[in-house]
């Protein structure tokens, strides 16, 4: 698998905030619109997008704000992820959170597996999200019901000089 790793610009963050999160994304700290975030995509050799990610730094280190595998099931994601904690150390980061809706399994599966911990669980914050962004189902993946917001963080090890 040969990814390279483009920075999007704010025309391209908003396209993929329109189509993939309703415009905004809510986690229990916060709204983020595209014009907040930095982004990054996954390209593979033949020019295609395998995967985008957008996240904010933070004091201390940074937040993966959203991460989609737009090829799903081929590791595109979990590389983006690491691209990303790699530029949140690059910039002085020595963690990186994220927030997960509580029926996300197949990605819980891969933060947990990424060295990733539950630190918080939020219950109910789904319903301050279908506040502001009301088509957001009663269930999402697998049927389960769309309840909570969990907080997952990765301590990052420091950037290494060759």
């Amino acid at each position: 698998m040969h990814l390279t790793f483009d920075d999007m610009d704010l025309a391209e963050i908003e396209a993929s905030f329109a189509e993939h999160w309703g415009g905004l994304v809510v986690t229990p700290e916060g709204t983020f619109r595209a014009q907040d975030v930095l982004g990054v995509a996954a390209i593979l050799e033949s020019g295609e997008r395998a995967a985008i990610a957008t996240w904010v730094v933070e004091s201390g280190g940074g937040q993966v704000v959203t991460l989609d595998a737009i090829i799903p099931g081929q590791g595109y994601g979990r590389s983006l992820l690491a691209e990303v904690e790699r530029r949140i150390c690059e910039s002085g980061g020595r963690q990186a959170r994220l927030f997960s809706t509580n029926d996300n399994v197949v990605a819980i599966r891969i933060y947990l597996l990424a060295g990733y911990r539950v630190t918080r669980i939020f219950p109910d914050s789904m319903d301050a999200v279908r506040a502001l962004k009301p088509g957001v189902p009663l269930a999402g993946e697998f049927g389960l019901p769309l309840r909570d917001m969990w907080e997952f963080v990765k301590v990052l090890a420091p950037a290494t000089e060759d």
